[in-house]
């Protein structure tokens, strides 16, 4: 299916490794043009190696997309070398981990900074080109916390600033509808990257099994039984990124496989 984007100018932070690569990858593969953010020069030239092996047109920015400086930094690279942003993948870090009562204000402050300040930091920055244009595309990696707050993971301040990225998101799809711009939120689900699996491989061995057998487990009681990869999230980012999903805004999808109970 032609997702009618060729040519668009994208640019994905967190874009090196796991989640963030694959969205690079399949933007890629519909001809667009990518910019790839991270804040590790290494993790940056890996990358790039490996996805213009194709001949892809992509490039790459070592900078901290949690900050106004590394925002500005990599948008401004990204449009002086491939021109405006048109479609923006917001993909970072959540900040520290733990629960509510063994967590402090810097870390409750961190997880405001990273989901919900950079956020909209992110979107300051690639909009003014977007509005020029009468379109664009804005997307959030987040999780399916948004919909049932994670009780297995300790993760009390992303709980809480997932949810306010959301509503930002719908507050903006709501504002920026007009000018073409849609605005979205993928949510993640058991997604077998490499950060998922240090998680649970220290969960499993805590438990007194191996990862293996935890994710065994664990799977048997989905509607899909089977765990999901970054190529997952990756497709359904490219769709909502596309020219067939202009009339698809101020939602969140969850990948997930079905696990997610609820009905909302």
């Amino acid at each position: 299916m032609d997702l009618n984007i060729a040519g668009k100018v994208a640019l994905v932070t967190g874009g090196t490794q796991g989640i963030g690569f694959a969205c690079a990858r399949a933007l890629l593969n519909e001809g667009c043009k990518v910019a790839i953010a991270s804040r590790t020069p290494a993790n940056v030239e890996s990358a790039l190696e490996t996805l213009r092996s194709g001949g892809n047109d992509v490039i790459g920015v070592a900078a901290d997309c949690t900050t106004k400086v590394g925002i500005a930094r990599v948008v401004a690279e990204t449009t002086g070398s491939l021109g405006p942003v048109e479609i923006a993948i917001f993909n970072v870090d959540s900040g520290t981990k733990g629960d509510f009562m063994d967590i402090d204000d810097e870390v409750m402050d961190l997880a405001n900074k990273n989901n919900l300040m950079a956020f909209g930091w992110f979107v300051r920055a690639v909009v003014p080109s977007m509005k020029q244009q009468q379109w664009g595309r804005i997307l959030t990696i987040g999780t399916n916390s948004v919909k049932e707050p994670h009780r297995e993971l300790a993760r009390a301040a992303q709980n809480a600033y997932r949810v306010g990225a959301l509503a930002l998101s719908k507050t903006l799809s709501a504002e920026l509808g007009p000018d073409g711009i849609t605005v979205n939120t993928l949510g993640t689900g058991a997604i077998e990257t490499d950060q998922f699996k240090r998680v649970f491989t220290k969960i499993a061995e805590e438990r007194g099994s191996t990862y293996e057998e935890h994710i065994a487990n664990r799977v048997s009681q989905w509607p899909v039984r089977r765990m999901g990869q970054p190529e997952d999230m990756a497709n359904a980012a490219a769709f909502l990124c596309s020219d067939l999903a202009g009339f698809i805004t101020g939602q969140v999808l969850v990948v997930d496989g079905g696990n997610i109970k609820s009905l909302q």
